[in-house]
This record gives C-alpha cells, structure tokens and sequence, in this order.
C-alpha cells in the first residue's frame, strides 16, 4: 500500500540508500551519504519534503519550494522513487502532492530536467508541464537542464 507523508530524519539515509543508485544521481557523482546530507538540509530549513511509502519502507521523494521560482512560482527540486518501483504511479502521486502542496502558486509549477533523462521528459510532458527553456552547465558541467513549467488553471 502506497502512502504519501511528510519526510522525518528517521527516513533520510534509507532514501539516500534507495535513491543515490539512480542513474540521474549517478550522473551527478551522489553519494548515498551526500544525498541524505542534502535532505537533511532540506528538512532543516524548513522546505518541503514528502515520502513515497511502500509497504512501510520509504521508497520515494518529493523535495520542493513553495515560492522558490521566479519568487512567485513553486518549485519541484527532486521526485524520485526507487527503481524497481518505477511505473506503479508512484512518481505521480508525489508529483500531484508537490502540486497540492504548494497553495496554487500564482506563477505555475516549475522544475528542471536534465537534458539526458527522457523518462523524465515523458513523465513531465503527461502531467501538463512543457519545456520553456535551457540552463546549459547549470547544476553540473556537460549537463544542460531543461526548465519545465505547468501554468496554474485559471478561475472560470
């Protein structure tokens, strides 16, 4: 059974565990220890931090700032689920909770991709989000991300 919550210290190295194998944070050289040190971070200041739970263990992740784009969109730092759970929906139901999480920000959604991870473009496009543009070297040299952004619906 599927259950998404806000993340605990308690969850942080068993998802840094799961999650650091990926191939998109092997592509940026993370670490198991260096991905748990940067949830830690991310709980210690305070931003939002979501766990895909699966039969009682953590098995995803949705790290995301309400404000944090534009200072009036919000956005979606990671969503990752562990790799042999991928295609249950998983991903989806924490990307739905990144966007109930975030008050109906009046700028939209955003986020980034990385120009290597296809998946991610697919996965992004079939939730309403398009690219808008490219940030060349911005998160590490050689790897350009993508910048993805959902518009809000508007009233009426």
């Amino acid at each position: 059974m599927l259950r998404i919550r806000p993340a605990t210290l308690e969850d942080l190295s068993t998802l840094g565990t799961v999650l650091a194998p990926l191939p998109l944070f092997q592509a940026y050289q993370l670490s198991a220890e260096a991905m748990t040190q940067r949830l830690q971070g991310a709980l210690q200041r305070g931003e939002n931090l979501l766990v895909a739970e699966w039969e009682g263990a953590p098995v995803g992740v949705c790290w995301f700032i309400t404000r944090g784009a534009f200072a009036n969109g919000s956005y979606l730092r990671i969503v990752a689920v562990k790799e042999e759970l991928q295609g249950k929906r998983i991903g989806t139901r924490l990307l739905q909770a990144y966007e109930a999480g975030s008050d109906n920000p009046p700028g939209g959604w955003f986020l980034l991709a990385s120009d290597f991870n296809e998946g991610a473009h697919r996965f992004y496009a079939r939730h309403g989000y398009r690219a808008v543009g490219h940030l060349p070297g911005f998160s590490s040299r050689g790897i350009t991300e993508r910048i993805y952004w959902k518009r809000r619906p508007t009233a009426g």
